[in-house]
């Protein structure tokens, strides 16, 4: 008896709910459809756009960095409020200035993605037999035992040839 009472106030209550917040709660809805119509378009877009790859790569790139935050300062000479820019602990007078730093940092987590990607990809095709050895393998050094003062990397390496 008590228990179909607060079953059907607990029902009365989401009712009114819903009631008074369902203009908010379509709203919601609908963004979230729209969002998913757009989301599905790109992927439809990027299945025939042959840089869709590197866009999505500097789109993860840039999520991982950190943005631009701007803070007020008192300026060191005069005293004076004045607005400057933070881009990982750095300051910097103007946004572009930080802008460009943290497109600088966005552009160096792309590239070494694609350096890292030929061998990653190489891991992914070789027999497992063959990663393993890899992997116990003791890594080989064929650079000299002693700095020639030269940062240039040889073609050739022992008794290797090119083809």
């Amino acid at each position: 008896m008590i228990r179909d009472l607060l079953n059907g106030f607990v029902l009365l209550a989401a009712a009114l709910l819903v009631y008074r917040y369902h203009r908010a709660i379509i709203a919601a809805v609908r963004r979230f459809d729209a969002n998913n119509v757009r989301r599905i378009a790109e992927q439809e877009r990027a299945k025939t756009d042959p840089l869709a790859h590197f866009r999505e790569t500097l789109k993860t790139a840039e999520e991982q960095v950190e943005a631009v935050s701007e803070i007020t300062l008192a300026d060191e000479r005069l005293g004076t409020p004045v607005t400057r820019y933070i881009f990982e602990g750095e300051r910097f007078a103007t946004r572009a200035e930080a802008e460009r730093a943290r497109a600088e940092k966005i552009r160096a987590i792309a590239h070494s993605y694609y350096v890292d990607l030929p061998r990653a990809l190489a891991e992914r095709r070789a027999p497992e037999g063959v990663r393993r050895a890899a992997e116990q393998a003791p890594p080989t050094t064929d650079a000299p035992t002693q700095p020639s003062g030269s940062n240039v990397v040889p073609l050739r390496r022992g008794n290797e040839t090119l083809h």
